[in-house]
């Protein structure tokens, strides 16, 4: 009796021949969890797998040279195989000390779990750093100075700064830049290097510093006053006022 033997081979299962880049724009200071349509449904041009297989793994081939890609918490390395239920762990911190923008990138493959196999197509993700966004000062207080009769009131940084109520500050501890002068008193003169300044003006506080602002009281007011005037404060990071 003759035999025909029929061999069947072994369905060839392929890796994915697909793998796009992604763009992410984070903001400073504030770390980004990635998914894992991040890696597929979110990048350009989507995963694909010659068999329509899912993903399995994800490798991190290269990593960025600002900022750090974690895992659980711990940083990634080179060639770390994470599996794609977990891809939720993989978060980027970016480099808070760079207050100014940046772009940075990472590289990566998949594999599916049809063939278990790291396909040759390499994704890469790119990561645009917004720049810091410094505030305003957060306070601008109320100040007082006490005078004799006759006597020119010269004015110090710290009469508009440290000794109001409340004290200035400032959310980046960025210093007071600019004073804006927004009303005068009623009597007497406030003056910037003996010339009389007018509403709105603007006074750097390196001027402040060296003595150029003045208020000069009327000298026919013998009898004492109360005077004020309203101002703003500019700090050197924004360049905002606030009143």
């Amino acid at each position: 009796m003759a035999t025909f033997t029929i061999t069947t081979n072994e369905k060839i299962n392929n890796p994915p021949n697909q793998i796009g880049d992604l763009t992410l724009n984070v903001i400073h200071e504030q770390s980004y969890t990635f998914s894992l349509n991040d890696f597929t449904t979110n990048t350009i041009p989507q995963y694909s797998d010659p068999e329509g297989d899912i993903v399995e793994q994800l490798q991190i081939l290269t990593l960025p040279n600002e900022g750090t890609l974690l895992y659980n918490s711990l940083a990634v390395n080179v060639n770390d195989i994470i599996d794609s239920a977990n891809v939720n762990l993989l978060e980027y911190d970016p480099n808070d000390s760079n207050n100014n923008s940046y772009t940075t990138n990472f590289t990566f493959t998949l594999s599916d779990v049809g063939s278990s196999t790291f396909s040759s197509e390499i994704g890469t993700v790119i990561i645009n750093k917004l720049e810091a966004e410094n505030e305003p000062p957060t306070e601008v207080g109320d100040g007082s100075a006490t005078i004799d009769y006759g006597e020119t009131l010269v004015f110090t940084r710290d009469m508009f700064t440290t000794q109001t109520t409340p004290p200035y500050s400032d959310p980046e501890g960025d210093a007071a830049l600019n004073l804006k002068i927004l009303t005068l008193p009623q009597d007497g003169l406030i003056q910037l290097n003996g010339s009389n300044v007018i509403v709105n003006q603007i006074i750097s506080f390196s001027d402040i510093d060296s003595g150029l602002l003045t208020y000069v009281p009327d000298q026919a007011d013998t009898d004492g006053d109360i005077e004020n005037f309203t101002f703003s404060i500019a700090d050197a990071g924004s360049g905002q006022f606030v009143e």
